[in-house]
């Protein structure tokens, strides 16, 4: 339970919080914590390294300070343990592109559309905010976001295909699957397993390219299109849509657990993986941002929670198996089966 606030100094922290962000951001585009972790490290270097004024830099630098993002020893920066496993070019954990194309490139834009969303209004009239930021001329661009998103996407889908067993499955149907993180880290999880992905055209290049790159595109297809109207193979194993429920409406989440009902063999399996606040609407935090967040790219766009999703599941037929955490306290991951 969330304590109430007390102090309107809690409410001033909440609306300058959107600086420590951009200061991220900024940091990321200089490439810093790289230049610090390869030994750049005094305000002089890394003024000539980034090209960047020192009286700018060290303002810069002292906020990263602030939030525990570096820190500063007799005139010398250093990177926190996790800005060193998680900002740093060729870090174990490195998504910086994440960070910089998606969360600062398209959610913090997204953001900035909020109150006209909250009034049901599109930013892009005729498509969502995702296909017009992303695909539109001048937007963030196809392959950068699915590059992005792909280095995002590698650790959860591990930790996916670690919990879920798929058992004899032989076919997946990854719905909005993008550039196939989640297909891949199944198929390494399941030899036995060959998989279709379903998205938008200008994803399918990218998700052809990381296919084989690791020696699996003989065994993934790919389809063009939109989930909502494309035609989806039938006969499968698995139907999986990852933060696909999460970016439309609520006659579309219906039309699409319908559409996944059909596409599955008797005794097959959905698996919806999405960002999931507790049924009480209480939280945790981090999923109902991002649940706000969904609303520019579609202002009726829902607000998931487990039991609303069993609940759509069993209306198109699932029995439903449950709803458990993915990742703590940001994702769920609700199964069914098709009698």
């Amino acid at each position: 339970m969330v304590k109430p606030l007390d102090d309107v100094r809690q409410i001033s922290a909440l609306t300058y919080g959107f600086i420590a962000s951009k200061a991220l951001f900024a940091a990321v585009d200089l490439d810093l914590f790289t230049r610090i972790a390869g030994g750049t490290a005094n305000l002089e270097t890394l003024a000539n390294a980034t090209a960047v004024a020192p009286n700018r830099l060290r303002t810069l630098l002292t906020a990263l300070k602030t939030v525990g993002l570096v820190t500063e020893t007799d005139g010398k920066f250093a990177n926190s343990p996790a800005a060193a496993t998680y900002l740093v070019a060729g870090a174990p954990g490195d998504f910086r592109d994440y960070i910089s194309v998606v969360n600062g490139g398209f959610l913090y834009e997204g953001l900035r559309h909020l109150g006209k969303a909250m009034r049901g209004e599109r930013t892009f009239p005729d498509k969502g905010f995702y296909e017009g930021i992303v695909y539109s001329e001048g937007g963030v661009g196809g392959s950068a976001f699915s590059r992005a998103q792909h280095a995002g996407s590698l650790g959860p889908a591990q930790v996916m295909a670690r919990r879920v067993d798929l058992g004899s499955a032989t076919t997946l149907l990854d719905v909005g699957g993008g550039s196939g993180a989640y297909t891949l880290a199944f198929l390494r999880k399941n030899p036995k397993l060959s998989a279709t992905i379903l998205d938008f055209p200008q994803t399918v290049d990218t998700a052809r390219r990381y296919a084989a790159e690791a020696g699996m595109a003989d065994r993934v297809n790919h389809v063009a299109g939109n989930a909502l109207t494309t035609p989806w193979p039938g006969e499968q194993d698995v139907v999986l849509m990852s933060y696909v429920w999460s970016a439309v409406g609520g006659n579309d989440i219906r039309t699409l657990a319908s559409r996944a009902f059909d596409s599955l063999k008797p005794g097959g399996q959905v698996l919806i993986h999405d960002f999931m606040v507790d049924d009480d609407h209480s939280g945790p935090a981090f999923a109902a941002w991002y649940l706000l967040g969904a609303l520019p790219d579609n202002p009726e766009a829902e607000c998931l929670s487990g039991g609303f999703v069993e609940r759509c599941l069993s209306d198109a037929g699932f029995s439903v198996d449950g709803t458990e955490p993915m990742l703590h306290e940001i994702t769920a991951l609700t199964r069914a089966r098709k009698p």
